[in-house]
């Protein structure tokens, strides 16, 4: 679909116009797309009788377990001020599950680490949510800031898991950790350097150390072969940028998985050649994405089974051919869907997660035994995907002829011909959108916006030339892959080039105020969620410390002492005098990664120089919405301004 779609659309995108032409729908409440989900995290028992999800009970995340075959679903835990995520199985009785105090649309943050049995028996706390951890032990520097699961059980003792913890001074170690009573011992490990990162094999045995070196600008791979034998470096290599990765190892314990570039520039993935002492076999590649991840492995044997792969749309590429069979039935009983299946132990239940870009999640059991398929739950059942609009990829040559994909999603009820567009600009900046469902793509489509995705250059996934080229090229030719997107669809007729606005958060707000700012006359108006506007004083955080910090900051916005005039070109509070075009800004109270001052000095900029803006301080948010009024609020004030300054009829 994705290769053949890119091209339909990109050379005949004025097909559309026989698509739903004669579709008409009202648009759906925005309340209804914005309204917490009412499901997050599933995992299913290693035996497939239990269910664990965390489920919205009046605004609160909390811990339920279903049993499959007599329905009864058991309150397992829950909190007044936090909510349930990442819920995992260790056993067929005992869970592992984090809590987020403080959650938003565009970022979260997991603290605590906790475990409990499926009855709701046996809690423990295994890592606190950090300011009581600090207040309780102390020396700041000397604990782990917070701590993650790195293995589901370790062999001969199935209520203990293997974890990482990750200090303040940019160093983590692993540790063995009883879940039961939260005693945790080191595993040891003799490499020099800052550890960062760990890799196990199936029998939970420590095998590959990555490390760091104290500026931070490179990283060291460390290999071993077996418990007792040397530590030996595989590769050295630059921070950022393509990398060499380890992924993990297939159930013999001696094939082991690696990202490397292929010879088109993206990632793909590897058996790794140990005595040519590099990538060996090939066993995933793709000639638009990265495959760099996402390997699936049967939790029983741990044999690697599948890749999964960030494809228009998204896929599973199964090796194991049985698994191949039952994703060919799976999709057969569930077209036009992305079909997710997670394996479980030999004989059990699988969960299988469905969705498309019309189609929030739907989770399902498959028997394996009666080869059906039960339906469980849907995340927003209030949706009606008949009324979504279809995201589409489609890509387009920037200037300097960087090809460059984006999603387009055309509303339902317009003939794509002269339509008004929202360029929606993803955060980051080094991420990405992801093809799915999403509320604020919908949200704008139904208003009868054309909206437009683009993964601009430095976006993640599209190989190390793309990414790399946004080094130091804020406000630039990262602008520039934004305004080269639009011009594309004005040129094949589907934009009225007169009615075009930009809407983003975080990196996106940025773009959003610079584009005001470096063409104001493409723009008609301008939306700008949590958005950096001076580039002098970004503040973010990083999980390896002020060193990590300060190179990554360095390295990919670019060295504030070095471009000075190029950031003072580029900072869009120092030039709001440019701005034409009606501004909408929000911001949170308590946004640590983008602080109030970056609002404060563009609303005053824009307020000296009587330009038409509207400014909104969120109370309680950080660095997105996560109280769901607020965010009825806030896209209420949104639909507002957009029906006031670039109207869609």
């Amino acid at each position: 679909m994705g290769t053949s779609l890119r091209r339909w659309l990109r050379f005949a995108v004025m097909a559309l116009f026989f698509i739903g032409a004669g579709a008409t729908s009202a648009q759906t409440r925005l309340e209804d797309l914005f309204k917490d989900s009412k499901f997050k995290s599933t995992s299913l028992s290693p035996n497939g009788k239990y269910l664990a999800t965390s489920a919205n009970v009046k605004g609160h995340f909390l811990l339920t377990v279903l049993e499959v075959d007599t329905k009864v679903v058991t309150k397992v835990a829950g909190y007044k001020d936090a909510n349930i995520v990442h819920v995992r199985w260790i056993n067929n009785e005992r869970l592992v599950y984090r809590i987020v105090e403080h959650e938003g649309d565009q970022t979260s943050t997991a603290e605590g680490l906790f475990a409990v049995n499926r009855d709701g028996s046996k809690f423990f706390t295994l890592m606190a949510p950090t300011p009581e951890y600090i207040t309780d032990q102390g020396d700041w520097n000397s604990q782990p800031r917070w701590m993650s699961m790195l293995s589901r059980s370790v062999s001969g003792d199935p209520n203990s898991i293997l974890a990482v913890g990750y200090f303040p001074n940019g160093d983590a170690l692993p540790y063995r950790v009883n879940t039961l009573n939260g005693r945790r011992s080191e595993i040891d490990f003799q490499v020099p350097g800052l550890a960062r990162d760990f890799v196990v094999d199936g029998t939970n045995l420590l095998r590959v150390v990555v490390t760091s070196n104290d500026e931070q600008s490179k990283e060291i791979i460390w290999y071993r072969d077996a418990e007792g034998q040397p530590w030996r470096k595989l590769i050295e290599q630059p921070t950022f940028g393509q990398k060499f990765s380890v992924l993990g190892f297939d159930s013999d314990g001696k094939t082991m998985f690696v990202s490397a570039a292929t010879e088109d520039g993206r990632d793909g993935i590897f058996e790794y050649d140990f005595v040519g002492n590099k990538p060996g076999k090939r066993v995933a590649s793709d000639p638009t994405v990265s495959v760099d991840d996402g390997l699936v492995f049967a939790p029983d044997t741990h044999k690697m089974l599948g890749i999964r792969m960030d494809t228009e749309p998204p896929k599973t590429l199964w090796l194991d051919q049985s698994m191949a069979r039952l994703q060919q039935d799976i999709d057969n009983a569930l077209p036009g869907a992305v079909n997710v299946i997670t394996p479980g132990d030999a004989q059990s239940a699988l969960l299988v997660h469905s969705y498309s870009s019309t189609r929030p999640g739907h989770h399902y059991l498959y028997d394996s035994a009666s080869k059906k398929l039960q339906s469980v739950f849907a995340a927003r059942p209030w949706i009606d995907p008949k009324k979504m609009s279809e995201q589409l990829a489609y890509d387009y040559v920037a200037r300097d002829g960087l090809p460059i994909m984006a999603y387009v999603t055309f509303p339902r009820d317009r003939q794509p011909k002269s339509l008004p567009l929202v360029v929606l600009v993803h955060g980051g900046p080094h991420s990405r959108d992801d093809w799915g469902f999403d509320p604020e793509v919908q949200f704008l489509a139904g208003m009868g916006y054309v909206v437009l995705q683009p993964q601009f250059r430095g976006s993640t996934g599209f190989g190390d030339t793309h990414f790399k080229k946004a080094f130091a090229q804020w406000g630039l030719s990262m602008q520039d892959d934004l305004t080269d997107g639009v011009m594309s669809l004005v040129k094949q007729g589907v934009v009225d080039p007169k009615r075009v606005c930009i809407m983003g958060a975080s990196y996106g707000g940025y773009a959003v105020m610079q584009g005001l700012v470096k063409d104001p006359d493409l723009y008609r108006c301008g939306i700008n969620l949590f958005g950096v506007t001076n580039l002098f004083y970004i503040s973010s955080s990083a999980s390896w410390g002020d060193k990590a910090a300060s190179y990554s900051k360095n390295t990919t916005l670019g060295d504030p002492g070095k471009l000075r005039d190029q950031f003072n070109a580029t900072s869009p509070s120092r030039h709001a005098d440019a701005i034409k075009a009606p501004v909408f800004m929000a911001y949170g109270e308590k946004d640590w990664r983008v602080p109030l001052i970056h609002g404060e000095d563009m609303r005053d900029g824009l307020k000296k120089f009587n330009k038409v803006y509207e400014y909104m301080e969120l109370e309680g948010e950080e660095h997105g919405i996560a109280n769901e009024e607020t965010r009825f609020r806030v896209y209420g004030a949104i639909e507002k301004f957009l029906t006031k300054y670039n109207p869609a009829q």
